[in-house]
């Protein structure tokens, strides 16, 4: 049996998901990678295998900043369907993710990077997802 290692956070697009892991503690969060989302079985099954090593996974949940259904849940959807099919005795565990985007765009400029971002927005896509993973984990404490 495998021991519990980390968490895992998804930022679903239509094209691409954000990647986001914890440490072991579930303390900190690091962003890893965009993939395609089109291909997030295969990528995600290569990286975590049967999904036995992961706490759980946390979910972007895309709303409108009034709450409602925003058109990124299409993207959730399927993200989630993608999931139950691969890792079924894995959590998904829904997060609110207004603002994470936007989040992340700032800190890229703050640190001088909004020219990458630009350029790879990818980046801002597993930053995101750090950020939902980060959230998620503070909620949980």
């Amino acid at each position: 049996m495998h021991s519990k290692t980390m968490w895992i956070g998804l930022d679903p697009g239509l094209r691409r998901t954000g990647l986001a892991e914890s440490d072991a503690q579930g303390f900190m969060t690091f962003p890893v990678a965009s993939l395609a989302t089109a291909d997030l079985a295969r990528e995600l099954s290569k990286r975590y295998g049967d999904g036995s090593g992961l706490h759980g996974v946390a979910l972007g949940n895309p709303q409108r900043l009034d709450g409602g259904i925003s058109q990124g849940a299409a993207a959730r959807d399927a993200v989630a369907k993608v999931l139950a099919a691969l890792w079924p005795t894995v959590t998904v565990h829904l997060v609110d993710e207004r603002l994470t985007s936007k989040l992340a765009a700032q800190g890229a400029a703050l640190l001088g990077r909004s020219k990458a971002v630009k350029k790879d927005k990818g980046q801002l896509d597993a930053a995101s997802a750090s950020l939902i993973l980060e959230n998620f984990l503070m909620q949980k404490r």
